[in-house]
């Protein structure tokens, strides 16, 4: 099998899986195995879906999500980068606040929700505060490791070069902690979406999880226009974790670890 052949084989085969389980999932539906007011068929919910796209209201919708996850990772990861950072370099302040970190990351974000809502409203404060929070903790503790396990050697010689305060953190931190960095940002992008979806659905702010609910309460006949929603998240939160996939390769093409992907998979299509 040719290089073409194998690239081709790649993206046929999910290709495949995805009609297989849109079949299947028609079959299941249409045969009887579930009723309409459990599970409605695949061609139903792709003509509610494709009347949905035509709507200003769905992408509306989608935009008060992205825009709610977009300002939410921002928060937490410039947050997390910088705390992470300083806590980082003390190890008297990072055995201080290892503790009080673990503490706070195993606080499910959706736990604070009442409070939340109580205190913001059903707004994109709230989702916002809601996403920045869920995100921040896991994403400091990679932070942390990142720059932890950065080469001494590496510090050592910027610091003989001269290079100190910001511009070394820009430099040589930054760089040396990236791979962390990049792990944490992409596990970071899809708990930010659930954050953003859950907090609609439950908080009734804008966005698509509210249009979820509001399906729900509208009756069966608009269950179709319900996992229209769910399959907009879906493919929202495949969107976002493919673009985060590229754009590390793009922008760490120079690590190791980027090199080391591109040299497998240059030798698996041999």
């Amino acid at each position: 099998m040719n290089a073409l052949s194998r690239r081709s084989l790649r993206w046929l085969a999910p290709a495949a899986a995805v009609l297989a389980a849109l079949l299947l999932w028609q079959l299941a539906t249409a045969g009887g195995l579930f009723r309409a007011d459990q599970f409605p068929t695949m061609t139903d919910t792709m003509i509610a879906l494709g009347k949905a796209v035509a709507s200003p209201l769905y992408w509306a919708a989608i935009g008060a999500t992205v825009q709610a996850w977009f300002l939410g990772l921002v928060i937490a990861s410039v947050l997390a980068i910088v705390i992470g950072s300083a806590l980082a370099f003390n190890d008297f302040a990072f055995r201080s606040a290892a503790s009080v970190i673990e503490i706070f990351k195993a606080i499910p974000a959706i736990a604070i929700l009442p409070l939340v809502i109580l205190v913001l409203g059903s707004t994109l404060p709230m989702k916002v505060f809601l996403i920045a929070f869920g995100v921040f903790w896991p994403l400091v503790i990679q932070v942390i490791y990142g720059v932890r396990s950065m080469d001494p050697t590496v510090l050592d010689t910027s610091k003989a070069l001269g290079v100190r305060g910001v511009w070394r953190f820009f430099v040589v931190v930054i760089p040396s902690a990236s791979p962390y960095i990049a792990t944490g940002l992409r596990i970071a992008s899809a708990s930010a979406l659930i954050l953003a979806v859950v907090s609609e659905l439950v908080g009734g702010a804008s966005g698509i999880g509210r249009n979820i609910l509001q399906a729900q309460n509208g009756g069966t006949a608009a269950y179709p226009v319900m996992y229209a929603y769910i399959i907009t998240a879906g493919l929202i939160g495949i969107i976002l974790t493919g673009a985060f996939f590229l754009l590390e390769r793009n922008v760490m093409h120079w690590h190791e670890s980027q090199r080391n992907i591109r040299s497998n998979s240059e030798g698996a299509l041999k």
